[in-house]
């Protein structure tokens, strides 16, 4: 347990220093960095399932690394299938966990999507906006 803490520290900290640098880039690298963010955490987390699996009584069904990046993925994506799950109550503490951050990474995900979509209408409007005063210019 003491190991996955730290690695939920570890984590931590680089999702902070990411989000701070994506939060300063343009849209198109804000996306890519959350991708990026994602794909070290669903490997971090199914690497700390499968170590607790290890452990007697923490998972039920989880007998390879397939299954904790399974179980990752599917908690991931909010769909928990029910056929692995945690028992024990180290394994509820580290899905609970992960649960927190894949709340946290959707808002902010959709959040993301939905100021992209925003600017590219500003966008648009603006657009719309010269090409309407460019008409009345030429019939003026």
């Amino acid at each position: 347990m003491v190991l996955f803490t730290i690695g939920v520290v570890v984590l931590a900290v680089v999702i902070l220093l990411l989000v701070s640098r994506v939060l300063a880039a343009g849209p198109a690298a804000r996306l890519q960095g959350l991708i990026a963010v994602m794909c070290v955490a669903v490997v971090f987390f199914a690497e700390a399932d499968y170590m607790l699996s290890r452990l007697p009584g923490q998972f039920a069904s989880m007998h390879t690394r397939t299954d904790a990046l399974y179980f990752t993925v599917s908690t991931l994506a909010t769909v928990g299938f029910g056929d692995v799950h945690a028992t024990g109550q180290t394994a509820r503490a580290a899905v609970t966990a992960q649960i927190v951050f894949n709340l946290v990474f959707l808002g902010t995900v959709v959040a993301i999507i939905s100021s992209m979509a925003r600017e590219r209408v500003a966008q648009r409007q603006r657009e719309g906006a010269v090409a309407g005063r460019d008409d009345a210019d030429d019939r003026g």
